[in-house]
C-alpha cells in the first residue's frame, strides 16, 4: 500500500509541476501582451486594440481552464494526504510533503506568484496611462469650450491677440 501511495504522489507532483509550468506560460504571454497594450496605449495607436484584446481574451480563457485544472489538482492532493479540503493553499500542502519533488514545486509556485504580481502592476501603469490620457482630452475638451478674455492670450503667430477665441491653451501670464 506504501508503495502505490508513493507513486500516485510522485504523479500528483508531477502533475502540479507540469501545471505550473504551463500557468507560467500563459502569464508570460500575458505580460506580453499588457507590454503590448502599453506601446499601443503610448503611440495612440486605437486600431491594435481589437487585436491586443481578442489576444488577452483567448490568454484569460486558458488561464481560467487552467486554474479549474489547478483546483481539482489541489483537491487531489490535499485528499491524497488527509488534508483537509478547505483553507489549505497549494503552498502549505507542498510544504508537508517535504520531498524533493514538492520543493521544487514550491519553488516554481513561488516565481509564478511574483511574475503574477509583477503582471498585475504593469496593468496598473496600463490603467494610470489611459486614465492620464481621458484626463488630458476632457481637459482639452473644457478648454475649447472656453472663452479667454481679451487680450489674455497669444495669438497663433505667438503675438498677443486682442481677441479671444476658443481653444486658447496658451495664456499670458504676466
Amino acid at each position: 500500500m506504501g508503495r502505490l501511495s508513493i507513486v500516485k504522489d510522485s504523479r500528483l507532483l508531477e502533475q502540479v509541476l507540469h501545471l505550473l509550468s504551463r500557468e507560467s506560460a500563459q502569464c508570460d504571454l500575458l505580460a506580453h501582451n499588457i507590454l503590448q497594450e502599453r506601446d499601443a496605449i503610448k503611440r495612440m495607436a486605437l486600431h491594435e486594440f481589437i487585436a491586443i484584446n481578442q489576444t488577452r481574451i483567448s490568454i484569460l480563457e486558458c488561464l481560467s481552464g487552467l486554474k479549474e485544472e489547478f483546483d481539482e489538482l489541489v483537491r487531489d492532493l490535499s485528499a491524497a494526504h488527509g488534508l483537509p479540503d478547505t483553507g489549505r493553499t497549494l503552498p502549505d500542502i507542498l510544504q508537508s510533503i517535504k520531498s524533493a519533488q514538492a520543493l521544487a514545486g514550491l519553488e516554481l509556485y513561488e516565481r509564478l506568484a511574483d511574475r503574477v504580481r509583477t503582471v498585475q502592476r504593469d496593468i496598473s501603469v496600463n490603467q494610470l496611462l489611459v486614465k492620464n490620457i481621458q484626463s488630458f482630452i476632457v481637459r482639452a475638451l473644457e478648454a475649447h469650450r472656453q472663452t479667454a478674455p481679451e487680450s489674455d492670450v497669444y495669438s497663433i503667430s505667438g503675438g498677443r491677440s486682442s481677441t479671444g477665441t476658443p481653444a486658447s491653451l496658451i495664456r499670458c501670464k504676466g
